[in-house]
């Protein structure tokens, strides 16, 4: 499961829990404690995903994510359907899911 941890600075971490240990990974400066669980749950299933199908799969309001998929698609982990208020996770999203990019890279986006 994927989540995340602020320090006491206010930084915020990405973490999983692979197996029994928990790993820490690199800062994402724009991360809010929501986005892990919400990135996850839009790489359950395949297909577009409403922030209310969203908000029934997680502890997070319908607004709250109504909010944060667009910050997701700024940082190209989603993309949003052209004609309704939908999203789906992208190829990097999933990458940054399964580990296979580095979290570094969505820092560099903003610079």
């Amino acid at each position: 499961m994927i989540g995340c941890v602020r320090n006491v600075s206010g930084d915020i971490y990405i973490s999983s829990d692979d197996s029994e240990d928990i790993h820490m990974y690199r800062e994402v400066t724009w991360a809010v404690p929501a986005d892990p669980y919400i990135l996850e749950e839009l790489g359950k299933y395949e297909g577009w995903h409403t922030a209310k199908n969203l908000e029934i799969n997680t502890d997070f309001s319908r607004q709250w994510i109504s909010q944060r998929c667009p910050v997701f698609v700024d940082h190209k982990l989603a993309e949003r359907h052209e004609e309704e208020p939908a999203y789906r996770i992208t190829d990097f999203g999933e990458q940054i899911l399964n580990g296979e990019a580095e979290y570094e890279e969505l820092n560099e986006m903003d610079e």
